[in-house]
């Protein structure tokens, strides 16, 4: 049987949300729901047993809430529990091998400061095997659609993909979206002078990535609604306007060479640190 794994954590409200959305995705996909709560090893190093066990108690309570909250969202759904030790990107690295999709709750603390964000959900998307959802303390009662970056990349081709299957499960149009910065300037810095090429010839090239990129989904998808969104400007701006009244977001990442496995890309990173939906990232 097919897994999604989630965190179970003290992220308040948006760990709630985590825990009942991905309750409503393996009640969907036919899959086993995993809680799966992590006691950081850096309790352990303090060697005061006291507080360990503490810990584990308060984690053993957590899963067993979390357990009562799935199955009140999806009764009759497979749900088991798993407390571990260590460090938790570790932890959720080695969990992503084997399960269909992770989710986390964004570590969130409020405020507008860049620094008030916690990096543990960045961490675990950058180091996972499988799709990370990283779901934030947002109503989805009223909002539509699944939103998708699309760049013409492999990558962005796996998310696309991704997204498409999933707005077709949901019943939900697609909205892609190929956002291009404005401006390609040439020979300015060496003193040649100028060359600015055209807005309306880069407008142009854009809606061609964006037609090819939808050309394969379109004939794997005919009865999906797609909306297609070519923009000027910020990716990371562009996709997080979009998603604001979405269901769901969905990226694809380009963390490369070897540290690959710890990064994301600008534009994946961005969207995680600007969240206002749901975001799938795909690997």
């Amino acid at each position: 049987m097919t897994e999604i794994a989630v965190g179970v954590s003290n992220a308040g409200p948006a760990g709630e949300r985590a825990v009942r959305w991905a309750a409503q995705q393996a009640a969907a996909r036919g899959a086993r729901l995993r809680l799966v709560h992590v006691v950081d090893r850096a309790i352990e190093a303090t060697g005061d047993a006291e507080l360990l066990l503490a810990a584990q108690t308060g984690a053993a309570d957590a899963l067993q809430d979390a357990q009562a909250m799935a199955l009140a969202e999806a009764p009759g759904l497979d749900v088991v529990t798993e407390l571990e030790q260590g460090r938790p990107e570790e932890v959720f690295e080695r969990i992503s091998k084997s399960v269909e999709l992770l989710v986390v709750a964004t570590d969130w603390h409020g405020g507008r400061r860049p620094s008030r964000r916690g990096v543990h959900s960045l961490r675990i998307a950058a180091s996972s095997h499988a799709p990370v959802a990283v779901i934030p303390d947002v109503d989805l009662s009223i909002r539509h659609g699944v939103v998708v970056g699309v760049d013409g990349s492999p990558e962005g081709a796996r998310a696309l993909d991704f997204a498409a299957r999933e707005a077709e499960r949901i019943g939900e149009s697609l909205i892609a979206v190929h956002a291009w910065d404005i401006a390609v300037i040439a020979g300015g810095e060496y003193g040649y002078g100028v060359a600015m090429v055209g807005t309306e010839e880069l407008s142009h090239a854009a809606e061609e990535v964006l037609d090819e990129a939808l050309e394969p989904i379109v004939q794997a998808h005919p009865n999906l609604e797609i909306m297609r969104r070519v923009i000027t400007g910020d990716p990371v701006t562009a996709l997080a306007d979009e998603s604001m009244d979405a269901t769901l977001l969905v990226v694809g990442s380009h963390g490369r060479g070897p540290l690959a496995r710890f990064l994301l890309g600008s534009v994946s990173h961005g969207v995680l640190a600007h969240l206002e939906a749901p975001t799938i990232v795909v690997r």
